[in-house]
């Protein structure tokens, strides 16, 4: 296939992933085999291995990405009313876990040339009501958290981590998860770093944890040595939010770690080399990297010139290439129907009630920056784990129908 094709698709295709691997199904394979499909005290030795993978931190496996947030959440006293500050532009299932404590989400806009919070921005919203700011490392690129840690100090406020697509992201350095007081990770089998369902949060105090512990786990779980240090055991009972989770799931994501690091390299190089094919190719621009890191690329973003085409109408121009482009968040979160308690005419949520309180209107909101990226973006998969430059030359082959 020639640079200048007419009809030009991708041929090339990503490697299956997650990888099957016969070292890193074994384990799973022999806790389907023994019948401990599920272990009440949850996965100490995964927990364990995530701990020597980030330097640290008091790690708790659970059942969800969502999970862990809510874990870190309960564990630091957040809950009805109060109000933590983060992006309109992820996932809903950031700003679900924060709505479910009761916590009112308050959204700052994102920089204008990355999907990252802007510091100022959360700056400007910070109420006597914060208590937090959660920032989400979205599609792999770490988010500035050297300013934002001196937001969150100079306010007094706790500073959480959403790396459920960053997993082994670097900045200065330093992996992500360990730059505020916790984070958590999503490991659904998408991720980077990939089981069945399930997920981990950081602590960086332990009895922050033991606070989340006492809302999610199974009462088994904790060790004798942390049990002994409680001075009236009967605090650990069956009121419990079932946040165990899979073994199976979280012998995967052990066994994952070990190829991690050279898979989210695959993902840079490919992405880099695509970045240096795009740049004779007007008005398509990927993002770029954030100053001093080294993005994992879980998702790809396209950028593309409002002037020139809408993300809707490439996709309709691209959807017989073979390149699976999507829309990833079409609408921003404070725009959706189910966020704005006072218009809204469908089957209840809880959540409203908070919101009603809090008297929060996300539709008098504007936030320029997340707004503009919802209308000129689009995403690619990008499992891209082994380097293919034959595939990113077909790939920019394809973005020259735009």
């Amino acid at each position: 296939m020639g640079k200048y094709d007419l009809n030009p698709r991708l041929i090339e295709r990503p490697p299956l992933y997650p990888r099957r691997h016969e070292d890193r199904i074994s384990g799973a394979l022999q806790r389907l085999q023994t019948g401990e499909w599920t272990r009440l005290e949850g996965a100490p030795d995964t927990e364990a291995a995530l701990q020597a993978y980030h330097g640290g931190g008091e790690i708790w496996y659970v059942a969800s990405g969502t999970a862990a947030i809510q874990s870190l959440l309960l564990g630091h006293g957040i809950g009805p009313g109060d109000e933590v500050i983060t992006t309109a532009y992820t996932w809903g299932a950031t700003v679900s876990a924060v709505l479910s404590v009761g916590a009112i989400p308050v959204f700052a806009d994102i920089l204008p040339d990355v999907p990252l919070l802007d510091p100022e921005s959360v700056r400007e919203n910070i109420t006597p009501n914060t208590k937090a700011i959660l920032a989400v490392h979205l599609f792999g690129f770490p988010c500035d958290m050297r300013s934002l840690r001196g937001v969150a100090d100079e306010a007094g406020l706790f500073l959480f981590e959403d790396g459920s697509q960053s997993h082994g992201a670097t900045l200065n350095g330093k992996r992500v998860g360990r730059f505020g007081h916790g984070a958590a990770f999503s490991c659904m089998a998408l991720k980077p770093l990939a089981g069945t369902e399930g997920g981990y949060a950081v602590f960086e105090d332990s009895t922050a944890a033991e606070r989340a512990y006492l809302h999610g786990k199974h009462p088994r779980g904790l060790n004798p040595d942390r049990l002994a240090q409680w001075e009236d055991s009967r605090y650990l009972d069956a009121l419990q939010l079932a946040m165990r989770p899979c073994a199976i799931g979280a012998e995967l994501v052990k066994a994952g770690l070990a190829s991690l690091d050279e898979e989210n390299a695959a993902r840079r190089e490919n992405a880099r080399y695509l970045r240096g094919l795009l740049a004779d190719l007007p008005g398509v621009d990927l993002d770029p990297e954030p100053d001093s890191s080294a993005p994992v690329y879980h998702l790809l973003s396209i950028r593309l010139d409002p002037d020139r085409i809408a993300p809707e109408e490439a996709l309709i121009r691209l959807q017989d290439t073979g390149l699976g482009a999507f829309l990833y968040i079409p609408t921003p979160l404070h725009q959706l129907p189910r966020m704005n308690w006072a218009a809204y005419d469908g089957p209840p949520v809880f959540w409203h009630a908070y919101l009603r309180e809090s008297g929060i209107d996300y539709q008098a909101q504007s936030l320029p920056n997340t707004e503009a990226r919802s209308r000129e973006t689009f995403q690619l998969g990008w499992n891209w784990i082994e380097p293919n430059p034959v595939a990113m030359q077909q790939i920019r082959n394809v973005l020259g129908l735009l």
